[in-house]
């Protein structure tokens, strides 16, 4: 009896309504965050200090685009987890 009563009243509250719209409330991200990190940029290394210099730029840039999600992601949820 329970859920005849429920399927009446969602039945009812669907004829009410036209159109509902739903607004989404903008972030405003900063510009900063949105740009790219760099990594290496080049030439295909050769020798281990050329691959050393690569890795180390390649790690660099992937922590700053990490961050850059973490705090987009911050600023869009409100939390600070991924």
């Amino acid at each position: 009896m329970r859920l005849c009563l429920l399927c009446c009243a969602l039945l009812l509250s669907a004829c009410g309504a036209d159109k509902i719209v739903v607004a989404p409330i903008p972030h405003n991200v900063p510009a900063d965050l949105l740009m790219p990190c760099g990594g290496w940029t080049g030439p295909v290394p050769q020798t281990e200090g050329q691959y050393s210099d690569a890795l180390v730029a390649e790690v660099r840039g992937r922590y700053c685009a990490n961050g850059k999600l973490a705090a987009i992601s911050e600023i869009l949820n409100g939390t600070g987890a991924l």
